[in-house]
């Protein structure tokens, strides 16, 4: 039985916000363009694993002409299939989580960013960036930006970052972390400014189509993790089980007591 998690359901939500009149607008295009359409989607994929995953999923937005925007981790950066996913129509950027794997320094951080943004950039065009969230890890990938004296985007003649640079009280935010698209205690680290704002909320993919086709939010940023979605039974189950397992971790770090 479907979650809500299979290839075919993304395309049905595909179908819906084109139905419903939504544009498909980038990150990067959201903090450059002047003229935003009064209505309009923003689907963005974080490449955490199974980067064979992204491929699908952008082949399927591009039959559909919808440009979307792909963050690769290091692990998952290929330079071959970015610059392919790219040649659809898509945006590419950089999934960084140097500030966690520097244990919080700051300067550490910023040194291993430049060098993984410029092998990138070797490959691709990147204007904008977006944090990696690891739930295991005491620090937030985003506060490299907000230490004082930190770099800003500018210096990396960066648009921008994903989380940090669009204006979520304007965008209704949904995930599929945590394997629903409601917002709650298993999105450790994956939330925005703003969601408490937030009037609507859908649980499944069922209910996130139900409400771009009511027109229920009229504009909106989709995260979709490609290796969540599957087109196959027994990937799905994979999967599933994967999510669940994760899931339970998530739920018993915040039954631990926390330290002064």
């Amino acid at each position: 039985m479907s979650d809500g998690f299979t290839f075919d359901e993304y395309d049905r939500l595909l179908e819906a916000v084109e139905d419903a009149g939504y544009e498909a607008v980038t990150v990067r295009e959201y903090l450059s363009r002047e003229d935003l359409p009064t209505r309009f989607v923003s689907f963005r994929h974080d490449v955490d694993r199974k980067a064979e995953n992204a491929a699908k999923m952008a082949e399927a937005e591009a039959k559909r002409g919808v440009a979307a925007t792909y963050y690769f981790r290091t692990s998952t950066f290929d330079p071959d299939l970015a610059r392919w996913i790219e040649s659809l129509g898509h945006e590419i950027g950089y999934h960084y989580e140097d500030y966690v794997h520097a244990g919080g320094d700051v300067r550490a951080a910023h040194a291993s960013f430049g060098s993984n943004l410029r092998r990138f950039r070797e490959a691709v065009d990147v204007d904008t960036v977006c944090m990696h969230g690891n739930p295991l890890s005491p620090h937030d990938n985003r506060d490299m930006w907000t230490e004082p004296g930190a770099p800003a985007f500018e210096a990396y003649d960066l648009l921008g970052e994903a989380y940090l640079s669009m204006d979520f009280t304007d965008v209704t935010y949904f995930s599929d972390t945590g394997r629903t698209w409601r917002d709650g205690p298993l999105k450790i680290k994956d939330h925005t400014m703003g969601e408490g704002s937030k009037t609507v909320s859908a649980g499944t993919t069922d209910d996130l189509i139900d409400l771009l086709t009511r027109r229920a939010v009229p504009r909106a940023c989709v995260l979709a993790h490609p290796n969540r979605w599957a087109d196959s039974y027994p990937e799905l189950l994979a999967e599933r089980s994967k999510d669940r397992a994760v899931n339970a971790i998530k739920r018993g770090m915040r039954l631990l007591p926390t330290t002064p």
